[in-house]
């Protein structure tokens, strides 16, 4: 009998054990956006700065280590997963494209010229 009762109460947990891995929601309707962030590229004394918000907005600023100017730019943007390529629509009508690869706290973004500019997550 206590054999009996060992054995229903180890299936039984078997059972709950799967009940909860097989209920986990492994589908990813909605991946975290990995551009949500502050994202800095130092140049010497010139400083380009990334905002990327959650909702699709986003900023540029880009200052110089002597205060001599500053430009800050607002923009809307779109980030395709599939082709790791970021649109950015500024509010004055420009619209850039971006071949990005994130690696840890690293962003590089290529523009369609070809020219690399790497950043760093803040």
């Amino acid at each position: 009998m206590k054999t009996l009762r060992l054995i229903g109460t180890t299936l039984l947990l078997v059972v709950l054990c799967l009940n909860f891995t097989a209920c986990s929601d492994d589908d990813d309707d909605n991946p975290s956006n990995p551009l949500v962030g502050v994202w800095q590229e130092d140049d010497g004394h010139e400083h380009l700065r990334w905002t990327f918000n959650a909702d699709g907005s986003g900023s540029e600023y880009l200052y110089y280590d002597d205060d001599s100017e500053s430009f800050t730019y607002q923009f809307t943007y779109t980030y395709h997963s599939e082709t790791n390529v970021v649109e950015i629509n500024y509010s004055d009508g420009d619209t850039d494209k971006y071949n990005v690869t994130i690696n840890g706290n690293t962003l590089t973004a290529k523009n369609e010229y070809g020219t690399e500019t790497t950043f760093k997550k803040k």
